[in-house]
């Protein structure tokens, strides 16, 4: 975000708040294996599937035969219903204690003047697309006056629990609104399920549930949306395997409460997609405006009004709008996730935790945003028109005063692990509260204009461990407290690197301890490396060719050549400023160097204690091949 501080040269040391190692709100707990956690439970939720929700197949001898026929099917007892050829309706009006199965064997069931499936009463109906079959359901765009003053606006419109199921085909048109609604729950396991609707395509009112189902959705409305907002332990999407390719005007998948996805392959296309290109502002919000307002049209791909819990599966949004949003908390443990999006990749109003999983944000106004933003695994590459990461709670304001005075207390972006690529064209790395890195791998090609920087911190940037390169422009850049237990070094060059140049930080024997390819033309780097010593001197060198490094250009254990420049320099204290910066921050970086950042002078006994090489322990496993790197 842009910001225009007052110039201010010093007292930036009593004003810094503390580490955002030690804020932590109640809605985020770090568990004893270093995994973070949000508090909502959800023990009380249900995402079992019964065994009749997975039985497809029938005893004959038990089964009464509905043959074609022009007249209404109507079933008033539970039992098994085997339906062929063409109707006008069926319609369930069973004992609430009555379990219905319809069986449809190559059926097609129209009805110009309602719903084609109408379930009044009946505790749970099944119905069931035959192996093999092919079968058709769709309703009229105008229904007769017997509807007049319900909410009936379904093809298939249930009162009571449906599970849809099988080994064929359902084709479902909702010509009216929707295609698919359940009152109660709504369970999809196994079929090959086609529903197209002018409104929203598949409703559950007290959840949604999916297994091994091929899930193809066209909606006008949303495309899966549960809606019960009056019961924590209803309202939910769950989704454990299976096939779904959802194409929605408004939001693909829509939940009250919980949205939890396990497994199966995920392409959701909503609001028309994201746009060929991203503007500043995203969709029109202000920085951090949520999208959940009833008054306005939501375009989101995943969105859940309280959690969004990702364990596995494979998903591809493109969305006008967030591709995923929570007006609660999100957290990944697992997954693969390709998201394009005109506004935010990954927006919570809360917690945003990460823990696993492989994240690439190709197109964004900002990549993650959450109230407070935690990352302790996984594989994250972030593309965005404004900032990269942005922890904000909407009342924090940037625009002026002395800085660390915007800081809030409950804001904050903890990284303790994984591996971060950033290709921010505004902020890198922004934080209206503290930032603190203690693992991991971040790289972060930063903005080329001077009103951002690669790293903006409100409260203080501290550093315990891991590898972190900040590159970017050097009217606003800041760096690390000298509060850090890890070095690091801030450098201005004397003239702007173009993209595609690399960064290398070398120790005295020639090892490579950090390396970057920056995507951006970069004039200021901020550098942190559990390799780092204060007291001990290294080369700075910009350009040549990199060997054993990934294909960001990262090693922490290579060697350089053709350098096109190298600038000595030397740790004197945690926090090592070299050259000039406009760092007007919380973590101003010093005027000149070689100093300490913000201005304070090296220790007397020259800063000579080693805090470098025991911090941050093992950087962890990069993607993609080992490479040379040359530029």
């Amino acid at each position: 975000m842009k910001k225009a501080y007052a110039f201010i040269a010093v007292i930036l040391s009593v004003l810094l708040l503390s580490s955002c190692g030690k804020k932590n709100t109640a809605s985020v707990i770090t568990s004893s294996g270093g995994k973070a956690d949000t508090s909502v439970s959800t023990d009380n939720i249900d995402f079992d599937f019964s065994n009749k929700d997975t039985e497809y197949d029938y005893d004959e001898s038990e089964a009464t035969v509905i043959k074609e026929s022009e007249d209404a099917v109507k079933i008033t007892a539970a039992g098994t219903y085997v339906i062929t050829g063409r109707h006008s309706s069926i319609t369930v009006s069973a004992p609430d204690s009555a379990k219905v199965r319809i069986i449809l064997k190559n059926a097609t069931v129209q009805n110009s003047s309602g719903p084609a499936i109408y379930i009044t009463a009946a505790d749970k109906v099944f119905i069931t697309a035959y192996k093999g079959t092919v079968n058709t359901v769709s309703d009229g765009s105008a229904y007769s006056s017997d509807f007049d003053g319900t909410n009936v606006d379904g093809a298939v419109f249930s009162k009571a629990d449906l599970t849809l199921n099988g080994e064929g085909t359902l084709n479902v048109t909702g010509s009216n609104k929707c295609a698919v609604v359940s009152k109660d729950d709504l369970i999809i396991c196994g079929l090959t399920l086609n529903a197209k609707s002018l409104g929203s395509a598949i409703e559950g009112k007290d959840c949604v549930k999916s297994k091994d189902a091929t899930v193809t959705v066209t909606s006008g409305g949303d495309g899966i949306k549960s809606t019960n907002s009056e019961d924590t332990a209803r309202g939910f999407v769950y989704i454990e395997s299976g096939l779904f390719n959802i194409t929605a005007a408004k939001d693909g998948i829509q939940a009250e409460t919980l949205v939890k996805l396990s497994g199966g392959e995920i392409n959701v296309t909503s609001g028309g997609g994201a746009p060929e290109k991203v503007s500043s502002g995203g969709v029109g919000r202000a920085p951090f405006e949520s999208s959940s307002s009833d008054d306005e049209e939501s375009t989101n791909g995943i969105k859940a009004g309280t959690l969004i819990l990702a364990e596995g599966g494979t998903i591809t949004v493109s969305s006008a709008d967030d591709t995923v949003h929570s007006n609660g908390d999100i957290q990944i443990n697992g997954g693969k996730f390709a998201l394009s999006s005109g506004d935010d990749g990954i927006h919570a109003d809360n917690a945003l935790i990460i823990n696993s999983g492989e994240i690439t944000v190709s197109k964004s106004y900002e990549g993650l945003e959450g109230k407070t933003v935690t990352v302790t695994g996984g594989n994250i590459d972030i593309t965005s028109s404004d900032d990269g990461i942005n922890a904000a709670d909407g009342s924090s304001s940037s625009s002026g005063g002395a800085p660390g005075a915007n800081a809030s207390s409950d804001v904050y972006i903890n990284i303790s692990g994984g591996y971060i690529t950033v290709n921010a064209s505004g902020d890198g790395v922004d934080s209206n509260g503290n930032i603190d890195i203690s693992g991991g791998v971040i790289l972060v090609s930063g903005p080329a204009s001077d009103g951002d920087s690669a790293l903006d911190c409100d409260g203080t940037a501290t550093v315990t461990g891991g590898t972190a390169i900040f590159c970017g422009s050097a009217g606003m850049a800041e760096t690390f407290s000298d509060s850090s237990s890890q070095p690091s070094l801030m450098y201005t060059l004397d003239s702007a690197a173009a993209a595609g140049k690399s960064v290398a930080l070398v120790n005295s024997e020639g090892k490579v301890i950090a390396s970057f390819v920056p995507s951006k033309q970069y004039i200021n780097i901020v550098i942190s490396s559990p390799y780092l010593a204060v007291g001990s001197s290294y080369t700075l060198s910009v350009g040549g060719t990199v060997s054993g490094c990934d294909k960001n250009g990262y090693t922490d254990n290579g060697s350089i050549s053709d350098a096109q420049s190298a600038n000595e320099v030397k740790i004197i204290s945690v926090s090592t400023t070299y050259g000039k910066s406009g760092g007007m921050g919380g973590n101003m970086g010093g005027m000149g160097g070689p100093q300490a950042g913000g201005n304070q002078a090296p220790p007397d006994n020259g800063g000579s204690q080693n805090v470098g090489k025991q911090q941050g322990g093992t950087p962890p496993e990069r993607p993609g091949k080992t490479e040379t790197q040359k530029s």
